[in-house]
């Protein structure tokens, strides 16, 4: 049985793979984003067969009464939409509250008074033990889902999130960015000989936000076992397959 799914970030990463697996299963599907260019590229490259299932809404899940509308119908939420950069949000700490707290209030209260079956929250690894301004609202965010499954009242709706590392390949990874380096024959920039990252597949983190709908009580954190990578090791193994002379450069911590 088909249901309604309504996607916020719905032409980011996660957001637009999400969108296109649902659309696939018979869903409908709306995808909620504020990058109108976005939104018009995602529909008009859509499979012809799913097109029909895929609805555009452009708004930002700041304006509440946006999200009200948007999820008029809707059966389960993905909340996708997320300042995500930690440099950028350390320069724009404010932008960060507003889209990662505040927006993500507005998608639970709006959820709950519409009588939503479930929504799932994507989160990031780093909300554990914050150092960084986008951590910090991540972790924020998370506490306003945990909580708001005690304010339900007689409602349907169960209210979970799932916590991501680095999502391989998405806008503005280390893999992409060493892959670029070693093309144009540049020096591969690496922060610290020290750093690591946990790293998940596209189709990983989908199947874990499907997971959480599923099997979700209320409240939980679904996390995966990812593995810890070391970023210098990470670097060699891009030199090696570019066949790359350039060298590793360290270029120190950014803020966050």
């Amino acid at each position: 049985m088909s249901s309604r799914y309504l996607i916020t970030g719905g032409c980011g990463s996660i957001g637009s793979a999400l969108v296109k697996r649902l659309a696939l299963k018979g869903n409908t599907v709306c995808s909620f984003d504020h990058n109108e260019e976005g939104l018009f590229k995602q529909i008009h490259s859509m499979p012809a067969n799913i097109k029909n299932n895929v609805k555009t809404f452009v708004g930002d899940i700041r304006d509440l009464k946006r999200v009200e509308q948007a999820l008029n119908g809707v059966d389960y939420v993905y909340h996708c939409a997320a300042l995500k950069h930690v440099e950028l949000s350390e320069y724009n700490p404010f932008e960060s509250l507003k889209t990662n707290v505040v927006g993500t209030n507005n998608i639970l209260t709006a959820s709950i008074q519409a009588s939503v079956k479930g929504v799932v929250i994507t989160s990031s690894d780093k909300a554990v033990n914050p150092s960084s301004t986008m951590g910090a609202s991540k972790l924020l965010a998370e506490r306003l889902v945990i909580s708001s499954n005690s304010y339900i009242g007689d409602k349907p709706t169960k209210l979970s999130c799932v916590r991501f590392g680095n999502v391989w390949n998405t806008a503005g990874s280390v893999g992409q960015i060493f892959k670029e380096q070693c093309i144009n024959n540049q020096n591969l920039t690496l922060t610290s000989e020290e750093m690591t990252r946990f790293f998940i597949s596209i189709e990983s983190a989908l199947d874990l936000c499907e997971y959480a709908m599923k099997n979700m009580l209320g409240g939980e954190i679904f996390v995966c076992d990812m593995g810890s990578l070391s970023i210098k090791d990470l670097a060699i193994r891009f030199q090696n397959k570019y066949k790359s002379s350039n060298k590793i450069k360290i270029i120190g911590i950014k803020p966050g």
